[in-house]
C-alpha cells in the first residue's frame, strides 16, 4: 500500500512580478476549490437538480515573519492612507511542489493570477514565533 505524502516533501514558491516573492518555506498550505452549484427546482418536482456554478480557488499560506517588506510585495506599495494613491495589487503564481518518488508522488499544482486580499501578521508574549497568514484568491490552477 503507498504512503501518503508528508510535509517534508513538500516546497512552496511564490513569483511576483519582480520575480520570486515571498521567498521561504511556509509552514502550511491549503488549496480550496468549490463549485458553487445552483440547485434548480422544476414545478412538480421534490427534488431539485443541481445546476453547475461559479468555481472558486482560495486558500491560505502560513509561515513565520520573515521580512519588514510583506506590504510592499503583497500589496503592491508600502503606504496606504486615504488620500493616496493606492495601484493595482499584483499577481502572484504559487507553484505547490510534491517530491516523494518513492512514494509514487511527483507533480506540481501551479496557481495562476494570484491575488492577495487578507494579510494577517500575529504575535503573542513569549518565545511564540511572529506568524504571517496570507489569503489568497486564485483565477486558475493546472497540474505542471
Amino acid at each position: 500500500m503507498p504512503r501518503p505524502a508528508q510535509g517534508f516533501d513538500v516546497s512552496v514558491q511564490i513569483v511576483g512580478p519582480n520575480g520570486p516573492e515571498l521567498v521561504g518555506e511556509y509552514q502550511e498550505m491549503d488549496i480550496n476549490i468549490k463549485n458553487d452549484v445552483e440547485e434548480y427546482l422544476e414545478m412538480n418536482e421534490r427534488i431539485a437538480a443541481i445546476l453547475d456554478g461559479e468555481i472558486k480557488i482560495d486558500g491560505k499560506l502560513k509561515r513565520g515573519l520573515m521580512n519588514m517588506d510583506v506590504v510592499r510585495r503583497v500589496y503592491g506599495t508600502p503606504v496606504m492612507r486615504r488620500g493616496e494613491r493606492i495601484p493595482p495589487q499584483p499577481r502572484f503564481v504559487i507553484t505547490f511542489s510534491i517530491n516523494a518518488p518513492e512514494k509514487g508522488l511527483v507533480g506540481r499544482f501551479k496557481l495562476l493570477q494570484v491575488i492577495i486580499p487578507d494579510l494577517t501578521i500575529s504575535a503573542q508574549a513569549g518565545k511564540g514565533v511572529v506568524s504571517k497568514e496570507l489569503s489568497y484568491r486564485a483565477e486558475g490552477i493546472e497540474n505542471a
